[in-house]
Order: structure tokens, then sequence, then C-alpha cells
């Protein structure tokens, strides 16, 4: 990494590791990850559904710690706080949610909900938050006089850009994005990102943006990271990543977006098997069960990671 890019840094998260007990087992949901957020950027987490990429955005919201690792925000150490020290944290790190009707609570109008976070953290008086509320609906597209509806009297797109509202009140510095356009149609999903990209360049925001969309993920994404049972297997420059994949497990997630256009339509090269248990991940590389380009080395030794002009990837056999 650049000695720029270093200073630039928001949050580092280093070998983090995350079981859960299943009976006598263990779910390997998150298997020796590393992962570097800058500021002022996007950086997309994709893969397929069960990879452990929202358990990688929960570790990093501090809704979970983490088995081992560690993880820094602004240089401090989250992992090694205690919750009264990471509450003080937890508001520069927020959270959109995947279900924007799950997240609001429906007996609560759209402005006390809004108001809640700014409330439990003591901030302003009564009066300020209220203006807080005004500002935060206008900045979302949301007209002011609706802020004593509820939630379900507003559609899915309003209901997320409710959400945005309430996940900027505190002036976050990272927001952890969790899916959070995909129960939205397609031509909202477009107006929501637009959204999020413009907040971004207004307020300076740093995004994690955790999708199983890798069109979504292509346009607002500065980097992406691919995920595969629990470990990330490429990370790099959003272009590099889709026009020069290292990767065979992130060549065919590509090769299955949907073309618009007919005459650019190709033979599809789909990914053949079934996704491993996380209870028992195959040794080795853990894409081996599914990998056309799999030799012995790859079903017994653990790839090691190559990084070229910050493209890393984790294989035995780069394409």
């Amino acid at each position: 990494m650049s000695m720029e890019r270093e200073q630039n840094v928001l949050l580092r998260a280093e070998h983090l590791v995350k079981t859960f007990p299943a009976g006598r087992n263990k779910v390997h949901a998150i298997s020796d990850v590393d992962i570097t957020i800058c500021r002022g950027e996007t950086l997309g987490l994709v893969g397929e559904s069960g990879c452990g990429k929202s358990t990688l955005g929960r570790l990093i919201l501090g809704l979970l710690r983490p088995t081992e690792g560690k993880i820094w925000f602004e240089g401090q150490e989250l992992t090694a706080m205690s919750k009264g020290e990471f509450r003080k944290v937890r508001r520069d790190i927020q959270c959109i949610f995947q279900d924007p009707y799950a997240s609001l609570d429906p007996r609560l109008s759209i402005a006390n909900s809004i108001m809640e976070p700014l409330t439990i953290n003591h901030v302003g008086t009564r009066q300020e938050q209220q203006e807080k509320v005004e500002a935060l609906l206008k900045i979302v597209g949301i007209p002011v006089e609706y802020r004593n509806r509820f939630p379900h009297q507003f559609s899915g797109g309003q209901r997320q850009r409710v959400g945005i509202a309430r996940a900027l009140a505190l002036n976050p510095k990272l927001i952890v994005c969790d899916e959070p356009v995909s129960a939205l149609d397609v031509s909202i999903q477009a107006q929501v990102l637009n959204l999020l990209a413009d907040l971004q360049n207004q307020m300076g925001l740093t995004y994690l943006f955790i999708s199983h969309d890798l069109n979504v993920v292509q346009r607002i994404s500065n980097r992406v990271c691919i995920m595969y049972l629990g470990q990330i297997c490429e990370s790099g420059p959003t272009e590099e990543i889709f026009a020069h994949p290292r990767h065979p497990y992130t060549h065919f997630l590509l090769s299955a977006v949907p073309v618009t256009d007919p005459e650019q339509r190709q033979e599809k090269e789909l990914i053949s098997g079934e996704l491993p248990s996380p209870i028992a991940p195959p040794p080795g590389c853990r894409f081996h069960t599914r990998c056309p380009y799999a030799t012995e080395v790859c079903r017994t030794s653990v790839p090691s990671k190559t990084e070229e002009n910050g493209h890393l990837f984790a294989c035995h056999h780069p394409l």
C-alpha cells in the first residue's frame, strides 16, 4: 500500500475470524479476512448468499465480536474497547439495512425514527433535533410535510430514503450499506444509488457497500472485494477487477452478469456444483470443488495472496 493511501485509511481489519456454534460443530462464517477502507471511498463487498459478507459488516458495526483478529478505526483498536468506550465510536459508524420496512419501527412517525439516534445520544435540544430532522428529510428528498406519517404510508424507495436520513443523523464517517437496494425495483434502485453518490460527494462519506449484484457494485464502488465461503479471494480497483479478473470465481461471477445488448451476449460460463457447507469448508483453496482449473495443489494447499499494482488475488492458477 502506498504511503499516501496508508495515511488515508479510515478502517482496517486484520486476520478476522468469526465462528458460530452449531451443535458439536462450528460454522466458519469468516476465515482470516483482511480489509482496508480509505476515507471518502466506496468499497464494494460481493459474493453469493452465505459467503459471509453480512457477517463481516456486522463485525465492523460492532454488532458481533470477532472470534479472532483485530479492527482499527481512525487508529483506535475497536476490538480492544469495552462496550462503554465503543459506544462513543459507534456514532461514527452507521448502517443502512436491506429491508427499510423491517428496520423502521412501525409505531414511530418517520420524524421520530430519524430523531431517535439524536435523542439516545443526547445531541442538541428538542428544537435543534426537530430542525435537524427537517434538514435531513430535505437532503434525502422526502417532503417535510410528510414528517408525521408512518412507515406503512411510504413506498419502498421512500422508506429507504428515511433509512438513509436516519443513518446520517449523527454525521457518521463510515456507513455500512447492507444490500440497501436489493429489495427495490430497478428504476428506484438507480434513484437511491444516485442519492448515495450525491451524499458522499456533499458530506465526504465513506461506504462499505455489501451486495450480490455486480452491476450495482460496478456503478457505485471505487474498489471491490470478492468473497467466497468466508474468505476474500480477490480485491482491487473496480475497473481492474471487472476488466481483468485473476481469480476463476470472479471470472465466473462476471460471466453470469446479464448483458442488455443482444449483439454482445456470449455463451455464459456458469459455475458448476453446490456451495460447500461453512461447517466443513474444503481444505486447500475453498473454491477447488467447483473450479475447472483445480489441480492437486489446490486441494491440499491454501493459496497465498499475490499483489500486482493494488490488485490482490489468492489463487494457485490465476487467469
